[in-house]
């Protein structure tokens, strides 16, 4: 515009700070703002509140702080948006204290709304016991302030209360809602559905859900809904309710989430039914959705789980050759199956693939490769394996020297059980309750045996 000789006026560069925060290009949209106040542009309280907005958005919560000071300090009143915008990113990042302290000088000059409650109460149940605080807070709001609670402040309690385990709690707050004439929507009866299934209390779930689905209208279940269900009667090894939940979903036009089927595949592993868990892995494919790798790490865990050691094999292999970037997680769950199944050639050659890949392995790897090399007598491998934990940066911890030492209690091998245990006392580690049973046991079948009762007084 400048080019043609006229002049972009503050509200034309107010809309373009506006699309740049949206955008989440908050360093474009601060260097436009700089830019403006440089070439004399009086930037108002709209200008700064876009600012505080985005960079809250983007978990700038110190920068949005600043923003704010910046309007104090140039005349420019903050509005309650624009606080209750900085009270929101702040409580989501757990900094209720802070948030807390912007609330008192807030109320100094601007009047709390119960957007600004909504976001501390929040802040305050999403903590470990927050919600006494919330409660308290809750009727101040309403009792001292007067002003009336909206369906997301009733929703964060009964949430808050069901995470707590106190769901009859929530039950009450739903009766007050109701009564005070505000309409449950569907995130509050999925708290509620959620807090019944954490208690495994699936009959009442379901007596929460039934109500949804005849009883409330526009309030009808969503993917979250049967998500939680089917999660609850896996969980209460119900898996063929939980399938037909999902086929119950999907006549009603719901697309089942990479969650649901993550969720179904868990519970039939859960169930010893590894076979059916694969064939949901590759049907979720059919249907849309890409296995993600927690996906992917539950079915494999699940076939190794069973011995079906050649399933899970087959299938890392199909994992693999489609392209999937694989975690160190996965890995750890094939090499220790295949340890565990006898394979420990298939397991160094994966390690081995594992670190061509540039992986960094991490303790538990080299756990797992120590027991299954103790597990067949290779103890000077583990050993070796044990020394080079140190030389990778990845120092032993208490659990590698416990596995260790398991299999030189096996091998009888007092001479190394002593030098491992002074090793382990020098670096503060405990024997753990398999080590002590392995201890108590080679004690009782070796009474006469001064060397071995020797060793445990070093």
């Amino acid at each position: 515009m400048t080019k043609t000789g006229v002049e972009p006026t503050l509200v034309t560069l107010n809309t373009i700070v506006n699309g740049l925060c949206i955008e989440g290009d908050m360093d474009r949209a601060l260097w436009l703002v700089e830019k403006m106040e440089a070439l004399g542009y009086q930037c108002n309280s709209r200008t700064y509140g876009e600012l505080v907005n985005g960079l809250c958005k983007i978990g700038d919560t110190s920068g949005a702080v600043e923003c704010l000071r910046k309007m104090v300090e140039r005349n420019l009143e903050p509005n309650v948006v624009v606080y209750n915008a900085i009270l929101d990113g702040l409580c989501k990042r757990g900094l209720v204290n802070e948030a807390f302290g912007l609330f008192r000088e807030m109320s100094a000059t601007v009047v709390p709304n119960v957007v600004s409650y909504n976001c501390l109460i929040q802040g305050l149940c999403d903590g470990f016991g927050g919600w006494r605080e919330g409660v308290v807070l809750f009727n101040e709001m309403v009792v001292e302030k007067g002003i009336a609670p909206d369906v997301q402040t009733f929703s964060i309690l009964v949430d808050g209360f069901c995470k707590e385990g106190l769901v009859l709690w929530a039950e009450n707050v739903l009766g007050f809602m109701v009564r005070t004439g505000v309409q449950p929507n569907v995130v509050t009866y999925n708290s509620l559905i959620g807090g019944y299934c954490l208690r495994n209390w699936m009959e009442e779930a379901m007596r929460v859900f039934e109500l949804m689905d005849s009883e409330r209208e526009g309030c009808l279940p969503s993917v979250v809904t049967y998500n939680l269900l089917i999660h609850g009667w896996c969980r209460v090894k119900e898996v063929d309710v939980a399938m037909s939940l999902m086929g119950e979903m999907m006549g009603k036009g719901l697309d089942p989430d990479v969650v649901t089927w993550t969720t179904l595949i868990c519970g039939f592993c859960e169930v010893r039914k590894p076979l059916a868990a694969k064939e949901l892995f590759f049907n979720m494919k059919k249907h849309g959705q890409v296995p993600n790798l927690h996906t992917c790490a539950v079915v494999l865990d699940g076939l190794f789980k069973c011995w079906l050691d050649s399933e899970a094999v087959s299938l890392f292999t199909a994992m693999e050759k489609s392209g999937v970037d694989l975690d160190i997680v996965i890995y750890n769950i094939m090499l220790d199956g295949m340890c565990k199944a006898g394979k420990l050639d298939d397991a160094r050659e994966l390690l081995c693939r594992v670190l061509d890949k540039g992986l960094a392995i991490d303790t538990y790897t080299y756990n797992i490769m120590i027991k299954g090399l103790c597990k067949e007598g290779l103890l000077d491998d583990a050993e070796e394996l044990l020394g080079k934990m140190e030389e990778d940066g990845c120092p032993p911890n208490k659990s590698s020297y416990n596995v260790f030492l398991q299999g030189l209690l096996r091998k009888y091998d007092i001479s190394r059980c002593r030098k491992y245990l002074q090793i382990m006392k020098g670096k503060g580690f405990r024997v753990d309750a398999v080590t002590t049973e392995f201890i108590t046991r080679f004690l009782y079948a070796n009474k006469g045996d001064n060397a071995f009762q020797d060793m445990l007084f070093i």
